[in-house]
């Protein structure tokens, strides 16, 4: 059975003792033992020199075995630590390793409880923000106009179901500045959009219309920006009027 750092350490100390009672006891056998004070001196000189030496030695391994089994003990318990800190909440710990030293197990169990907790929390919130994810991605599906959401290279983040209808080459699969369209009114549109990425311009009723079909866009954008103020996308929304004049 493995013995916690505070048995280990109380062991030591017995020892340590230990040795020092046998040093007494050696000191007085040979006071009552002795024939003459030469040969007690020579005894009680023998006896110290071989017990300083040996609590010497003694004295420097324990200074240098309790900072090794702190530093040993508590290296399963840093890692937990280190993977905690780096966001990993997901990890297993075995908390059998840890059964042998109350103190090192009370601590990982309290660290158990607490990732218990954080992933809990955790599912709780991924499923929230599903569900509202959800929500606005079925309140856009339902509006008439078109929208889309892109970054600023280009790359469809999300498209509705009504820009789908209409575009069925358009998917959260393709980039923008790829898709090539048979007729001008729909390059207008769409590089309207591209150069609003481009330059990080917000649009307002932009109006492209089509001379042969006598069909307009209205295009209505908004330039999604990070904490620095840089441009990392836009929403855009399209609404289109047939034969209009």
């Amino acid at each position: 059975m493995k013995h916690s750092l505070k048995s280990r350490y109380r062991i030591l100390m017995i020892c340590l003792l230990t040795l020092l009672l046998l040093e007494s006891l050696l000191l007085l056998i040979s006071l009552n033992r002795a024939h003459s004070l030469p040969l007690l001196v020579k005894d009680l000189q023998t006896i110290i020199i071989v017990f300083v030496f040996i609590l010497f030695i003694y004295i420097v391994v324990i200074f240098n075995y309790i900072p090794y089994r702190m530093k040993k003990s508590y290296q399963d318990i840093a890692a937990i630590i280190e993977d905690i800190s780096h966001g990993n909440y997901a990890i297993e710990i075995n908390e059998e390793k840890f059964v042998h030293d109350p103190e090192q197990f009370k601590l990982v169990h309290s660290i158990t409880k607490m990732l218990n907790i954080v992933q809990r929390f955790d599912a709780a919130k991924a499923e929230k923000i599903y569900e509202h994810h959800q929500r606005l991605q079925q309140l856009i599906n339902l509006l008439p106009q078109w929208v889309i959401i892109a970054t600023v290279n280009g790359d469809v983040a999300y498209c509705n179901d009504s820009i789908r209808r209409k575009y069925n080459n358009i998917t959260e699969m393709v980039n923008l500045n790829e898709l090539i369209f048979k007729n001008s009114f729909d390059d207008k549109i769409f590089s309207s959009i591209n150069e609003a990425l481009r330059f990080g311009n917000n649009l307002y009723d932009v109006n492209v219309a089509d001379p042969v079909t006598a069909e307009a866009a209205f295009i209505n954008g908004s330039i999604i920006r990070n904490q620095k103020g840089l441009s990392t996308g836009g929403v855009f929304v399209i609404s289109s009027i047939s034969n209009a004049k």
